[in-house]
């Protein structure tokens, strides 16, 4: 059985953006998150230990908006992705949309952002490639 836990619409406030402006004043972000757990037979025994807790993904969102800050809506989905598939184990695959309501352009709009996915075997291929580099690293010679 395939399971998804949804948050959708977790505001918080952040200091991202491209121009100095949006990291010195901050603006409102929303993030929906979908988060796929591993696979179960089922639910019915109750226990928590096949899911997750939405308040603890919740507060690892805001956390994580809060502590840094990105110029790139794409680096700051990526941050928490790579946040949540590391602090829950029964997380497989997540997905993180962001927008942020007060973007710097000359045109109306009511929201802009990004969405992106990130499966927990994306995350170990990752690793594996970036260990492979550091025991074999490749050596450029000047000509």
């Amino acid at each position: 059985m395939l399971t998804t836990i949804q948050i959708a619409g977790l505001q918080t406030y952040g200091y991202h953006g491209l121009f100095a402006e949006e990291r010195s004043l901050g603006q409102k972000f929303v993030f929906d998150i979908e988060a796929e757990l591993q696979p179960v037979e089922t639910h019915r025994d109750d226990r928590l230990d096949s899911s997750v807790r939405y308040d603890a993904v919740a507060d690892t969102v805001v956390q994580l908006a809060g502590a840094a800050q990105y110029q790139t809506l794409e680096a700051l989905a990526e941050a928490v992705a790579l946040a949540l598939l590391g602090q829950f184990a029964a997380i497989d695959t997540v997905s993180v949309a962001v927008s942020k309501f007060s973007p710097p352009v000359a045109h109306t709009l009511s929201k802009a952002g990004i969405a992106m996915r990130l499966t927990r075997a994306e995350l170990t291929m990752r690793a594996l490639a970036d260990q492979h580099v550091e025991e074999n690293p490749c050596h450029v010679q000047d000509r």
